[in-house]
C-alpha cells in the first residue's frame, strides 16, 4: 500500500527527522514543504539513512514542494505547477491518479475573504487540471491553511469537500446550474481530544489561532478515488525524537510548529 508523508518543516533543516520518519513509517513518497535544504542533500541522506531507492522525481525544481519518491512505479512526475500548487502524476497499481500539492495563503497575513477567495481560485485551477489530464481521480494534500470546517474548504466553488464518504458518495453538487465534483475530508475524524493522536496539526492561541488547535494540514479525495483510501494518521514521533513538547504540541523549537501526516493508500479495492 502507498504511503505518502507531508510535513511543513518550517523553513528549517529537520533531515534527520525526516529521515527517521520515513525508515520509521516506510514511507513510499515523501512531501517537505518549505523546506530549505536543497533536494539534492536530502535525497542523499534518504538514500544514507534509510533506501539506497529513494529519487527525486522529474522535474526537480527547488521550489515549495520538495517530493522524494522510493520506487519508480509512482511515478509522480509533475504535470502542472502553480503559484502556490503543484500536480503529480501518481500511479497507484494499476489506476492513474493526479496528486495535488497545496499551499495555502496563512491567516497571518490574509483575511477570511482573502483565504475564501484564494479556494476558489485553487478550485477553479484543480478543476482545469483534471480536464486538462482526463481524469477526476485527484488526491489534494498539503497545507491548507484552513481548517475542514472552514468556509473555503466547503464552497462548491471551492474544495467542496465533505464530512463523511457517505455524502461525498453523491458524485457532484449543483450550484449556479453548475455542478462541482465532491471531495471526502478524513481530517474531520481526527479532530479533539478524544481521538488516538494529537487533537490537529498546528497549536496557535494568538489573534489568528481562537481554537487552540487547528487542522490546517489535510489530505481530500476526490469521490471518484475514495475507495483507494485506507487512513490518515497525524505523526508525534521520528523514531526515538518526539515530535511534541511536554504540552503535548508540536516542538516548535526543536522540530517544526506543524506535525507532519502520513496517507495511506490501497492499490486495490477492498
Amino acid at each position: 500500500m502507498p504511503r505518502i508523508v507531508f510535513w511543513n518543516v518550517n523553513n528549517k533543516d529537520l533531515t534527520r527527522f525526516v529521515c527517521d520518519i520515513a525508515k520509521r513509517v516506510a514511507a513510499d513518497i515523501i512531501v517537505l514543504n518549505e523546506n530549505v535544504v536543497g533536494s539534492a542533500d536530502t535525497v542523499q541522506a534518504l538514500r544514507q539513512n534509510v533506501s539506497k531507492k529513494f529519487y527525486v522525481p522529474i522535474p526537480a525544481v527547488e521550489d515549495r514542494f520538495h517530493c522524494f519518491c522510493r520506487d519508480k512505479r509512482f511515478d509522480m512526475a509533475e504535470v502542472h505547477a502553480g503559484f502556490r500548487t503543484s500536480v503529480r502524476n501518481l500511479k497507484i497499481g494499476s489506476c492513474r491518479a493526479l496528486l495535488g500539492l497545496i499551499h495555502g495563503v496563512d491567516p497571518r497575513n490574509y483575511d477570511t475573504e482573502a483565504r475564501i477567495a484564494h479556494a476558489i481560485s485553487l478550485g477553479t485551477e484543480l478543476r482545469f487540471v483534471k480536464q486538462q489530464q482526463e481524469t477526476n481521480r485527484l488526491i489534494v494534500l498539503g497545507d491548507f491553511n484552513m481548517n475542514p470546517f472552514d468556509r473555503g474548504m466547503n464552497l462548491a466553488e471551492g474544495m467542496n469537500s465533505m464530512m463523511t464518504k457517505r455524502c461525498a458518495a453523491a458524485g457532484s453538487r449543483r450550484y449556479l446550474n453548475h455542478e462541482y465534483d465532491l471531495y471526502y475530508n478524513p481530517m474531520w475524524s481526527l479532530f479533539g481530544d478524544e481521538t488516538a493522536g494529537p487533537p490537529g496539526t498546528i497549536f496557535d492561541t494568538s489573534s489568528q489561532g481562537p481554537y487552540g488547535w487547528s487542522m490546517f494540514d489535510q489530505v481530500v479525495l476526490n469521490h471518484s478515488i475514495v475507495h483507494l483510501f485506507e487512513k490518515v494518521e497525524i505523526l508525534t514521533n521520528a523514531d526515538q525524537d518526539s515530535l511534541i513538547d511536554k504540552n503535548g504540541r508540536p516542538d516548535s523549537k526543536n522540530a517544526s510548529n506543524h506535525l507532519p501526516i502520513l496517507v495511506t493508500l490501497r492499490e486495490v479495492e477492498p
